[in-house]
């Protein structure tokens, strides 16, 4: 089911099909640990849509990146939904974009989009279309105001340590929390949930204009030092992560449109993790509404503290 996108735009793929390896890829124990069934757990996932994932980088690139398009081509082909990849921001224009359900940002940096593509990907949000983002989604777009509200919180900082970690610099074990049982992306998950990666703090709080599906414990790894990025290639070392109050993903409805966000991703090796795949897959799906999601904004939760948010000061963009 997954496809490039050729006849419209040359260059858009840039890694290589894996259609041809599913039959041996899904017979592996790996894609199908940790659940009862061998289809990662769509939620009653409806097919025939198309999703758009866009990894475009202007500034960090994250190595899981492939690995991340593969897994989505993956999902699609054995969830009825086809994949388009690209890197090519020719790829948002209205007649264009008109043909997919969703757009996943996939660790996504910097400016990524001119003036008239930001133009053409608001209107298509405004008139329904679904947004994804995946990590570093939240460390784009910083000078766009749509962006900003769409994505829910911008990137403040990740550990730094351990510097020797399998994974990257940072990547360490953490437990999260549901906050959202009934919601598709997050309702089979264990409590805790634990797992390895690069968590990230942001720059404000999300809570009251997303509903929050998932909070970090603070007290389950290690936020300091953390690192943060201010401008290019310049960071200061030492600044708090904290927030108190830690969203980790988050979905909401305004603009017309849906926007769905994990800030997790980070690490390659997580994309084998059954229980972060139906994550992302449920994700995708909440955004392309093929299922059933209760996405209305909440101030409060089960791990909310009240008056809480970020320990440190809101940085410039």
């Amino acid at each position: 089911m997954s496809r490039t996108m050729s006849g419209v735009m040359p260059t858009v793929t840039r890694t290589r099909l894996m259609c041809a390896l599913l039959p041996a890829l899904l017979a592996t124990p790996l894609l199908t640990a940790c659940g009862d069934s061998s289809d990662d757990g769509g939620a009653g996932a409806e097919g025939d849509f198309r999703v758009l994932v866009f990894s475009r980088t202007a500034g960090f690139r994250h190595d899981s990146i492939e690995t991340g398009v593969d897994t989505v081509r993956q999902l699609g082909a054995m969830h009825g939904f086809g994949v388009d990849y690209t890197e090519d921001p020719a790829a948002f224009s209205a007649d264009n974009l008109a043909q997919y359900a969703a757009v996943l940002w996939l660790s996504t940096t910097g400016t990524v989009l001119d003036e008239t593509q930001k133009a053409a990907f608001e209107q298509y949000v405004r008139s329904g279309g679904g947004y994804a983002g995946v990590h570093s989604a939240s460390d784009t777009e910083y000078d766009w105001p749509f962006y900003a509200e769409l994505v829910g919180a911008y990137f403040h900082s990740h550990p730094v340590f351990p510097l020797g970690a399998e994974g990257g610099p940072g990547v360490q074990p953490g437990d999260l929390h549901l906050e959202a049982p009934d919601h598709p992306a997050v309702a089979h998950l264990p409590v805790p949930w634990t797992i390895s990666d690069e968590f990230y703090s942001f720059r404000t709080n999300p809570r009251g204009t997303v509903r929050v599906l998932l909070n970090i414990d603070e007290d389950s790894y290690d936020q300091d030092p953390n690192t943060t990025n201010i401008s290019g290639s310049t960071f200061i070392i030492g600044e708090t992560g904290t927030m108190n109050d830690h969203p980790m993903s988050w979905c909401h409805d305004r603009f017309e449109g849906r926007a769905w966000y994990t800030a997790l991703g980070h690490s390659t090796a997580l994309y084998a993790d059954a229980n972060f795949r139906r994550h992302l897959l449920n994700g995708i799906l909440t955004a392309a509404r093929r299922v059933a999601a209760d996405c209305v904004p909440r101030e409060d939760g089960p791990l909310a503290e009240r008056d809480t948010g970020p320990a440190f000061p809101p940085l410039l963009p």
